[in-house]
């Protein structure tokens, strides 16, 4: 408003009229002076441009507020897995063929079936084994001719009724036909037969159809996860017929980040989640990391062993995997102080009593309820916890009523 002033002479009637509406005007501004002086003072605009909210004196806000100061804290990490697998114990898993060609007779195992070690999956019947077994028991023969000569030649010479040469000529058989009598009886323990199934060939008379006959067998206890025999089928020793896993114990395979090779070791404990048991958590540990990063990934390969007594681990099934290092110190605040505004993450530092700046942090990892910063704050900083959320609140208000990006 623009004042155009004439001036006047004291003491004349327009003068007068002039003083009046002048003290009139002043008197009418002064409430309004007062009234503003009253009313609590807000953020101000330029404060929170600044990255800075200031808080009035006596705003409830401030009973609310609660800090802690920036340090180093030991936590123990947690390295999350990009994928896992659920895979048999490699240790006990056997995928089991006949070790000679033959037809088989009779199958005693199926698929999913439980099976004690030593015990009978199936019935082979095959020629090259029954030749094996023939040559065991003339080889057994020959050895008991040869040592009854041997006995009577060394009485013989004792009684020196032969020479030297005839004694040491009977000697030398015996320790041939032993040595025989002994490659035949290890090829039949190569070819599947136990030491009773062994003995059974010292009768003197065998039924001429179990000559050709031998069992395959479990090579420990466990489950049959496949089968491939069929009765009648002719069969050699490239195939396999059973494959056995021992399930009590399981592998987990994961992957994990290049990026996070320092931190993993063997003996690390592994916690690991599947869909079917979304309650239930594994527990295991790292038994091998892998030597090469996986091109395609960019990953490391991270084998666990998990208990399985129950059998509720199934090869081939999804896991989440979750690796716990050792305990580190490392620069922390309280999850409660974090606050995500868009693809930010903030907190709020103490600038004052009253005085708060937001200060944009790099967290890293996180361990019950406190987190890693990696950067954006320095350490004896103090931030605030509770109370960090209706700061922000206020702040988003006030940047709101200014039109401006916090």
């Amino acid at each position: 408003m623009i004042y155009s002033w004439k001036f006047l002479a004291p003491g004349s009637a327009g003068w007068l009229v002039v003083s009046v509406a002048v003290f009139l005007s002043s008197v009418s501004c002064q409430p309004a002076q007062d009234e503003a002086q009253k009313r609590p003072q807000q953020a101000t605009p330029s404060a929170t441009q600044a990255g800075v909210i200031e808080l009035p004196e006596g705003s409830s806000l401030l009973a609310q507020i609660q800090t802690e100061r920036v340090g180093h804290r030991s936590m123990r990490m947690s390295l999350k897995a990009q994928g896992g697998k659920i895979l048999p114990n490699e240790n006990r898993l056997a995928h089991l063929g006949p070790r000679v060609p033959g037809r088989i007779v009779a199958v005693y195992a199926n698929l999913g079936d439980r099976v004690q070690s030593g015990e009978r999956l199936l019935l082979l019947d095959s020629p090259a084994f029954g030749e094996a077994q023939l040559d065991y028991r003339k080889r057994r023969t020959a050895m008991r001719v040869a040592e009854k000569a041997f006995e009577r030649a060394k009485a013989l010479s004792a009684e020196g009724a032969i020479g030297v040469s005839e004694y040491q000529r009977r000697e030398a058989e015996h320790e041939n036909a032993k040595a025989e009598l002994y490659a035949a009886e290890e090829k039949l323990h190569l070819l599947g037969m136990a030491e009773r199934e062994i003995e059974r060939l010292s009768t003197e008379q065998l039924p001429h159809a179990e000559v050709a006959q031998v069992f395959l067998r479990a090579p420990f206890s466990g489950e049959i996860i496949e089968r491939n025999a069929t009765v009648g089928e002719v069969v050699d020793s490239s195939k396999t017929l059973f494959t056995v896993a021992d399930l009590s114990t399981v592998w987990v395979r994961a992957d994990f980040p290049e990026q996070q090779i320092g931190k993993l070791n063997t003996g690390l404990a592994v916690e690991v989640r599947v869909a079917a048991y979304s309650d239930t958590v594994f527990q295991g540990a790292i038994t091998y990391i892998g030597a090469m990063i996986d091109p395609a990934t960019r990953t490391i390969t991270a084998r666990s062993q998990i208990p399985n007594s129950d059998r509720r681990l199934r090869p081939e099934m999804f896991a989440e995997v979750t690796v716990r290092t050792q305990e580190q110190s490392v620069l922390a605040i309280p999850r409660a102080a974090l606050q995500q505004v868009g693809s930010r993450t903030m907190v709020f530092v103490i600038r004052g009593s009253r005085r708060f700046e937001f200060a944009d942090v790099t967290i890293g990892e996180s361990s019950n309820d406190y987190v890693e910063i990696k950067a954006g704050l320095k350490e004896g900083e103090e931030v605030v916890t509770e109370g960090s959320y209706a700061l922000k609140s206020e702040a988003l208000r006030g940047q709101m009523s200014m039109g401006g990006p916090l």
